[in-house]
């Protein structure tokens, strides 16, 4: 079983700072919405983020997939607002890379909450994908 911590460890933090675009509302189901900034694309940043802070990390042939993710959209944001999107690892729990994250823009805090990764082992996850297709 591979060890994790050899390879990230809590406390690594990442912030990136973004003008919410037309594409960051793309995913809002009403007319009225379209120029706010969607959950959706807040989620999609964060793994995003998450993903790309451990998995240059990790020994090839692991990855890291989502497993969970929980998201409270707190207040509007509009297009053309810088937002900042914080991602910190908080905790490691075998497999389970657990993170916090928070958005926010000039006004305070947009959304904030949790998502969890898993690190795997590629070639057995693919096989295991194909397993299922067979069936």
């Amino acid at each position: 079983m591979l060890d994790i911590t050899k390879y990230v460890s809590p406390g690594m933090e990442r912030t990136v700072k973004k003008v919410v675009s037309a594409d960051d509302t793309v995913g809002n189901s009403s007319l009225y919405l379209e120029q706010f900034l969607s959950t959706s694309a807040c989620i999609n940043m964060i793994v995003r983020m998450a993903t790309d802070m451990v998995d240059k990390a990790l020994p090839q042939g692991f990855i890291s997939v989502g497993y969970h993710t929980e998201i409270t959209h707190e207040e509007p944001t509009m297009m053309g607002a810088e937002v900042s999107y914080k991602v910190a690892l908080e905790e490691i729990n075998g497999n389970r890379l657990i993170f916090n994250f928070q958005v926010t823009d000039k006004r305070g805090t947009v959304g904030y909450g949790k998502h969890v990764r898993a690190v795997v082992n590629y070639p057995k996850l693919l096989e295991k994908a194909k397993e299922r297709m067979e069936k």
